[in-house]
């Protein structure tokens, strides 16, 4: 059996316009139904790369407004990690959850259509009913909507093999997480598919996981990951 650790945004799921509505909504008090507003939510997609915590989005939310060149936004969002608002941050990652939960339960029909799967789920969903693999999420989003998400569109795996946010925060890395996920489970070795390569390049440390990057997903703008039927290639000839 091959075990496949899988980001969900951006690799299983298109999540942006969520997440843009969810931003601007914790970031300025932007109700859910404003119509998009296309340049911020290019920007948005161009710079997601950047941002592997939702409390990030505070810190590149702020720089989207402004009339940045590409190197100079990069340069000024460094310097805000290296020089954080924790309180503000703290503010905005609260509003953003809590603004998720309200969508969820209050405007559930709008909210449903946000999320819609890239068709490597579909592949990967194959994969796993053929017993070719076992798939294992590893996302900084909320389990709850990650469940909720995987039964609509029938990847129908054990809630045990979902990690999410809460659980993935007492680790300094998601290859952490899986190594020490793999060694309890005995597991030799193992694939991980994901759209941020700061979420790869700690593979290094541990040659019995093979970091794959999405190249469809929120990958850098100086990066080229693999395509969808490369990714799947490599799984189903394991």
């Amino acid at each position: 059996m091959t075990y496949v650790f899988l980001d969900f945004d951006g690799v299983l799921f298109n999540t942006l316009k969520e997440a843009y509505i969810l931003c601007r909504y914790a970031f300025c008090g932007t109700d859910y139904f404003e119509p998009v507003n296309e340049n911020e939510y290019q920007k948005l997609y161009r710079f997601k790369f950047l941002v592997y915590n939702s409390w990030q989005y505070y810190y590149l939310m702020s720089l989207i407004k402004e009339n940045l060149s590409d190197s100079e936004l990069m340069s000024k969002y460094d310097k805000f990690m290296n020089n954080r608002n924790n309180k503000a941050e703290k503010m905005f990652d609260e509003k953003y959850y809590s603004a998720r939960s309200d969508l969820m339960q209050n405007y559930h029909e709008f909210w449903d259509k946000l999320e819609t799967p890239f068709e490597f789920f579909e592949e990967i969903k194959n994969l796993y009913d053929s017993n070719k693999i076992t798939p294992i999420i590893v996302s900084k989003k909320n389990k709850t909507a990650i469940e909720y998400r995987l039964k609509q569109y029938g990847l129908n795996i054990d809630n045990s093999d979902i990690f999410g946010k809460d659980e993935l925060i007492k680790y300094d890395t998601k290859a952490d997480f899986i190594n020490n996920y793999m060694n309890k489970k005995n597991i030799l070795s193992s694939f991980f598919v994901d759209d941020n390569s700061n979420n790869l390049i700690p593979c290094k440390k541990y040659p019995n996981i093979t970091p794959l990057l999405a190249g469809w997903g929120n990958i850098a703008i100086n990066e080229k990951g693999l395509t969808e039927s490369k990714i799947i290639d490599v799984l189903r000839n394991r």
